[in-house]
């Protein structure tokens, strides 16, 4: 116990919380939290269903709870993807955001790579295998063959292990040339089994997002859960590129007018000043769908406005509140247990800390690991001052740049 406390500590102290101070915290928002577990049991629920939002000012427990969230779903037996909005993770682009989560994801029951560890359960169940390879190769459902071809390939163990590791990382986000597909499936006698060719890169990452979900529930898994945090950095994407970030979302979510991908549950965190610093100042409700369509890019622009009212929706209705009086005495005494556990030290309880609107729950709960540290280490608890940060909306047109591709053997 000593040393998960620690962890805890440590992490909670930085502010940014880890699994053990999940576990030890818990969690305040039963009605967020009733909300998500509806989308994990509907995640491959026919029709129309879209994941869902919260809101909240800086320190005010967003990724915390996205943790939270995250823990829920993998006891559910859902393999779990967070993504923190960056340049690096742009919204608006999916393919690198895609391969991202594959690259992040973690399985329920441990720290294992998950793609090569659902393709290795799924080789353990072959009667699933050839039902996935059947399903996804029935033209109607709208896989390309490659996806068909790759499965074919990975169960057969005459296939070479480069081949196999070619096909693991296709199936995570990395190129795959055609022509070297086909060779493999030359050298196993089923080059005229599948009509593999080339794929719009658009439509491609469309049908790998699909095709992940499958293969994990076929693999054994309950689905894929994504949770997008720090969504609010697409304030600072220009126009074009914030319009597309938009529609991502409403991708993800699977918002009204969308086609869900089935076996995904998304959730998002963002700051709550979003709606008036961004939509609102910025008209993006009126001027970003126009500019889609101008594009000729409709369908597009009616998943932006879809997105645009679910953040504003989510603004004001799934606000994370600043803490009351019981709330801190309970985040107080949990943390207080945690601490004497990680240092072996009997943390003495500490008098009501001053309330302010400002203050955030991550104030308060630096301000009291800082006070028992100088309690514990020169006798005296201090008093602790805090300053709230502000977010940034300005623009920055390098935030939503494609990223370059990665250099390796493969080819478009």
């Amino acid at each position: 116990m000593t040393r998960e406390a620690r962890f805890a500590i440590e992490a909670l102290r930085a502010g940014v919380p880890n699994r053990a101070a999940i576990r030890a915290m818990g969690n305040e928002h039963g009605a967020i939290e009733h909300r998500f577990d509806e989308a994990l049991r509907a995640a491959w629920a026919p029709g129309a269903r879209s994941g869902l939002g919260f809101a909240g000012g800086f320190g005010t427990g967003k990724s915390h709870l996205l943790l939270y969230l995250a823990e829920v779903a993998r006891q559910q037996n859902f393999v779990v993807s967070r993504i923190v909005i960056s340049k690096e993770t742009p919204l608006g682009q999916p393919a690198p955001l895609f391969a991202a989560a594959v690259r992040d994801a973690v399985l329920p029951e441990g720290p294992d790579d998950a793609l090569s560890a659902a393709l290795a359960a799924l080789r353990a169940r072959p009667a699933a295998q050839e039902q996935l390879e059947s399903a996804v190769g029935t033209q109607a459902v709208g896989f390309a063959p490659l996806f068909a071809a790759s499965l074919f390939l990975l169960r057969r163990a005459a296939t070479p292990p480069e081949v196999v590791r070619q096909l693991e990382r296709f199936l995570g986000g990395a190129r795959l040339s055609p022509a070297a597909l086909r060779r493999a499936l030359k050298a196993v006698g089923a080059q005229k089994t599948f009509a593999v060719g080339a794929v719009d890169a658009d439509d491609l990452v469309m049908q790998r997002i699909a095709f992940l979900p499958l293969l994990l529930r076929a693999a054994g898994y309950a689905g894929w859960c994504i949770l997008l945090d720090e969504v609010e950095l697409i304030g600072r994407y220009t126009p074009l590129q914030r319009a597309l970030a938009y529609a991502w979302l409403a991708r993800w979510l699977g918002l009204a007018g969308t086609r869900p991908f089935p076996g995904i549950v998304a959730a998002y965190a963002i700051t709550d000043d979003f709606a008036t610093a961004v939509i609102n100042a910025r008209l993006d409700s009126e001027k970003l769908p126009e500019r889609l369509r101008l594009k000729g890019r409709g369908s597009e622009a009616g998943l932006a406005q879809a997105a645009i009212g679910h953040i504003e929706r989510t603004v004001q209705q799934h606000r994370l509140p600043p803490p009351d009086d019981a709330a801190l005495t309970a985040c107080h005494d949990r943390l207080r247990a945690l601490y004497a556990a990680a240092h072996d030290w009997p943390a003495p309880a500490l008098p009501p800390p001053e309330r302010a609107s400002s203050r955030t729950m991550r104030h308060y709960i630096k301000a009291w690991i800082t006070q028992w540290d100088m309690a514990r280490l020169y006798g005296d608890a201090g008093v602790v001052v805090g300053e709230t940060l502000v977010p940034r909306y300005d623009e920055r047109d390098d935030l939503a740049a494609l990223p370059s591709a990665p250099d390796d053997d493969e080819v478009a």
